[in-house]
């Protein structure tokens, strides 16, 4: 019976297909695009939150004012009649029928608007209550309390398992359920161009309770869980007898996979924190009694920082299935609403680099799993919460151009604060004190989507913090700007590319990996000077991928041996230049020895020392001894984060590691030397020409901006600043964020007449060159290409 309804619903829904739009994802001059109709949407798109929705004449000139201002797809905030089950007796609406007046809502104030659904898939509280084996369970058998804002506001027994079969079967029919009763109103269903699928932490994908408990407890040895694991294992290693060989474990099966012990978990935050502690209280440890300090954080199943992948290969399996888990299952919601409404576009918040736990909550290593799965056009992220002030940068937190390869789009998620947001926790946090600081800051947000080619939603949490004349005078010029972006040719041609891993994100600890993922983006980055692209390694095996003149490894700590040959392959077709970072090649699971010192030779070409202590990664540098180091300095130390990072949201200061466990050291008298330990003096930084590339190895896991920006000059990368804003670019516009006052110079690709996009004018005719005098917070965005 319950098949048979689905089918009716199925039914019901489909034959409202032939009079929707059909909403695709298909290149549009040299790029992705969304595509309605046969008509390009260039961003920006906007959502305003549910609760400033209310029938009221403000808020209905607010929408009519957004639509003026040239948005035109809105996201709606909606929900299943199964989640939201209303009460017709007192007057309150289910999901369905919420959904039907929230879309009425933005067509009566836009008459033209086109509506991306933001749907909750999420189960009520009632039924995650009383279905306790479809819950998170802990290894004393039980749940713990928790508060899911997709499911409510109220606390429930225990956390849903994001992989849950029974949930899954049951949100399958109330979104067929939602597009039959929505087909019943054409009027509404016509103007929806697609859905985003909503669920667990903040509508985010996330776990919002962690896996490890205060009373020693930990998960997740849920049924649902048990058999995700179990099935990508199998996936994985395809017979038992090869999963015991890369665990070192006789006693593993597939059926009963190994959970994780606490004690197997330390490296993932404790780690870190010994080592902290010891560097802090080191100098009071000989008269504080009961004072003892594990300043080298060894562990039976750690190297340092570093997962003791040798032995406890089964830790980062049970993390990477954890994450593949709540993939899978927004795969599986993406198809289903592809079979019910195929001409709609389907995306989700997925893949943060940033801002997320790497491992507890669950949203980062699955995200290839989608993006492959044919059935999902996009995914979202917002930006980091960090450095987010004028002058500072919004940092993302996916792998965008990833996406491009694939023909799939990534959406910015800009919820820009203005003047107009709350005092002190937003407007104060963010130093957005006059309307001066919004226009600045929503213009350098702007000229990140249009440069780097990736959609964007304005995100109004506040129900007006656009809503000024002068604020939406500038995203009308902004959709003017956008309209012309998506005229050109917008092939992309950049010189530089970032390669990320998602395996290592589980080998090593939650900082080791957020210094260089998420910190490193915000702080330096996008201060090169030069635009860059973001790519997972894996996808420099794909044709499509462009070659690039510089690649910088970010984490690359597990490579396999085929791997390695890819990327040397890829770097060898034009000579480039490979940049490894830290433990390069650290792991090889097909490697004699899976954790080794070898591995990291064979990965950067060069014979190193290994350092098995925590350890001060400072260097120093001869500018003069090599061209490659020709724009970085003498006397500054490199090798670590000497910015000022703070957050925006989480008030204060943000911890970072002033260390390395373990370390490494360049011994080869074939390289040539580039920088030196400060501590030691021993090689932290060298060159070496392999087979036709030019492999530069950093023993640190991160590089300052005039580092990286004098590598890409030497690597033949067009630089177009050197005074360390922010700048984004591509082969049409060029626009630089100032971090402070003073005089800077654009140094443009070729000859070209500048034309400043606000205001209208031409800052010179046929140059190469441009310097302007800017003050702090600025954004200038230029139209390079001619089309004027």
């Amino acid at each position: 019976m319950k098949n048979v309804c689905f089918t009716a619903a199925c039914l019901a829904s489909v034959a409202a297909v032939a009079a929707s739009p059909v909403a695709r994802i298909e290149r549009h001059n040299g790029e992705p695009a969304i595509i309605v109709d046969g008509k390009p949407i260039p961003p920006m798109t906007v959502t305003v939150a549910a609760w400033a929705q209310r029938d009221d004449a403000g808020r209905k000139a607010y929408y009519k004012r957004l639509g003026e201002a040239g948005l035109k797809v809105f996201y709606v905030p909606c929900s299943t009649k199964w989640h939201t089950p209303g009460n017709a007796e007192k007057g309150v609406d289910d999901g369905i029928r919420k959904a039907i007046k929230g879309i009425r809502f933005v067509l009566d104030q836009v008459p033209d608007a086109y509506v991306m659904l933001r749907l909750n898939v999420s189960p009520p509280a009632s039924w995650v209550n009383a279905h306790p084996a479809e819950q998170v369970t802990f290894s004393d058998g039980k749940p713990r309390k928790v508060i899911c804002t997709s499911v409510g506001k109220d606390v429930l027994d225990g956390m849903h398992s994001l992989c849950s079969e029974a949930w899954r079967a049951e949100a399958d029919k109330a979104i067929a359920e939602f597009f039959g009763e929505l087909a019943k109103h054409p009027a509404e269903s016509d103007r929806v161009i697609g859905t985003f699928l909503c669920a667990a932490g903040t509508d985010e994908w996330y776990y919002p309770q962690p896996l490890q408990n205060a009373d020693g407890t930990y998960g997740d040895f849920s049924e649902p869980f048990r058999k995700e694991f179990e099935r990508f294992l199998r996936a994985k290693y395809g017979t038992e007898e090869e999963l015991r060989r890369v665990w070192a474990r006789p006693d593993a099966t597939f059926e009963k996979p190994i959970i994780p012990t606490k004690a197997d978990r330390r490296f993932v935050y404790d780690a870190n924190w010994e080592i902290v502690q010891a560097l802090r209280n080191w100098e009071t440890m000989g008269r504080t009694i009961g004072l003892t300090l594990n300043m080298d954080a060894r562990e039976e199943a750690s190297v340092g920082t570093f997962l003791n992948a040798n032995k406890y290969a089964h830790v980062a399996d049970f993390y990477t299935a954890w994450h593949e888990a709540t993939a899978r299952t927004i795969v599986h919601f993406a198809k289903t609403l592809k079979r019910l409404r195929p001409n709609l576009l389907t995306g989700a918040f997925y893949g943060s680099y940033g801002c997320q736990s790497f491992f507890d909550g669950g949203t980062a290593s699955g995200t290839r799993t989608i993006l492959d799965s044919g059935a999902v056009d996009f995914l979202a992220a917002p930006g980091v919460y960090n450095n987010r002030e004028p002058g500072g940068i919004v940092a993302q937190r996916e792998m965008q151009d990833s996406f491009r390869l694939r023909n799939l789009i990534y959406v910015c998620e800009d919820d820009t604060r203005t003047h107009r947001c709350q005092p002190w926790v937003q407007r104060d946090a963010m130093a957005l004190y006059t309307q001066q600081d919004s226009i600045d800051t929503m213009k350098r947000d702007f000229a990140r989507d249009v440069c780097e080619d990736i959609q964007g939603w304005w995100f109004d949490m506040g129900g007006d913090w656009y809503d000024e004349p002068e604020l939406l005078a500038l995203i009308k010029r902004q959709q003017e700007i956008a309209h012309e972006a998506y005229a050109l040719d917008r092939t992309k041609k950049n010189d530089i590319a970032l390669l990320y891993d998602t395996e290592s994100v589980h080998l090593c600890s939650q900082l080791t990996s957020q210094y260089p993922l998420d910190y490193w983006r915000t702080t330096d980055l996008g201060r090169i000077g030069a635009p860059v692209d973001y790519y997972f390694h894996n996808d420099v095996a794909n044709p499509a991928m462009p070659d690039y003149k510089l690649y910088v490894m970010v984490n690359q700590y597990c490579l396999s041996n085929k791997e390695r040959a890819a990327l040397y392959a890829k770097a060898r077709r034009n000579g480039a230049t490979i940049l490894w970072l830290y433990a390069a090649g650290f792991v090889n699971h097909g490697a004699p020895k899976v954790m080794a010192l070898e591995n990291v030779e064979k990965t950067v070409g060069m014979k190193l020392g290994f350092i098995d202590k925590t350890f001060f990664p400072h260097f120093r540098v001869d500018p003069k001894a090599h061209p490659a180091l020709a724009g970085a300095s003498r006397w500054r130390r490199y090798g670590l984060i000497d910015r000022d990072l703070h957050s925006n949201i989480w008030i204060g200061d943000i911890d970072q590691p002033c260390y390395l466990n373990p370390g490494f050291y360049v011994d080869d008298p074939q390289a040539t030397v580039l920088g030196r330990y400060c501590c030691d003096g021993r090689v932290a930084m060298a060159l070496k020409e392999i087979d036709g590339v030019k492999s530069v190895y950093c023993a640190t896991a991160v590089l300052r901006s005039d580092m990286l920006r004098s590598i890409a000059a030497w690597s033949g990368c067009h630089v177009f600043s050197d005074s360390d804003d922010v700048l984004y670019a591509n082969e049409n516009y060029v626009a630089i964020h100032a971090q402070g006052d003073g005089r800077r110079t654009i140094r443009f690709k070729r000859k070209c007449s500048p034309w400043e996009v606000y205001e209208k004018r031409f800052y010179a005719k046929d140059v190469t060159e441009l310097t302007v005098d800017m003050r702090h917070g600025q954004t200038l965005m230029w139209q390079v290409s001619g089309k004027r």
